[in-house]
């Protein structure tokens, strides 16, 4: 494995109280189905949708995900928000990244590509304590919660491995307009507008192996 040191400066401390709804969404279903330590679904012909330079594509995941181990999780799947990984699966991991859409906020429309914990060849948990301060929650409350619901966006057309970084979506008006753009490029104006509700990227020690297979 090769090191991959990106050292963006962490923005997650501007969600003190934005992602509060974010554990109170997961705080019903935390630690329930998973006794059994499984934290995967390998499925090496599934597809989910993504969001890509304005329109929604098709992409397959014929891999599971990677979490990097060496960055300490408390989660089975060995998953964790808050920090960037000091390896990845693969020389120059970090080429392509995948954006993954958060909706902190009741009922969102369109919904969310993968509902809690389902879409394939993602990790199932995810460990949220190195942001517990800005959850307003104790670490050991979050050190273990099903992966949210979530969206994608990609930086471009490609395969491969990818690098996740978590974008947090807090109103309705914020996720129409993601919708609309279906676009880095309108994400990132968005996280660059003041109180748009759109807040990120958040680093994370996840990649997941996918390719673009249709438009």
């Amino acid at each position: 494995m090769t090191p991959s040191r990106r050292g963006r400066p962490p923005v997650w401390r501007a969600l003190t109280s934005v992602m509060a709804g974010l554990v109170l969404a997961l705080a019903g279903v935390a630690g329930v189905a998973y006794a059994s330590g499984s934290t995967t679904k390998p499925v090496a012909g599934a597809t989910t949708p993504a969001w890509s330079d304005g329109r929604t594509v098709s992409v397959q995941y014929p891999q599971n995900f990677f979490c990097d181990t060496s960055v300490a999780a408390s989660t089975p799947s060995g998953c964790e928000v808050g920090t960037d990984s000091n390896v990845g699966p693969v020389a120059n991991a970090d080429r392509s990244v995948l954006y993954v859409l958060v909706p902190l906020f009741a009922n969102p429309s369109p919904a969310p590509m993968c509902a809690v914990a389902s879409c394939p060849n993602h990790p199932l948990d995810i460990d949220l304590s190195r942001i517990a301060g800005a959850l307003g929650a104790s670490p050991d409350a979050v050190a273990s919660v099903p992966l949210p619901a979530h969206s994608h966006i990609l930086d471009g057309d490609a395969g491969g491995w990818w690098d996740v970084k978590i974008v947090a979506v807090t109103n309705q008006a914020a996720w129409s307009r993601l919708a609309a753009g279906m676009s880095e490029a309108t994400m990132k104006a968005l996280i660059n507008t003041p109180d748009s509700g759109v807040v990120g990227p958040i680093p994370t020690n996840l990649y997941l192996f996918f390719n673009v297979v249709g438009h």
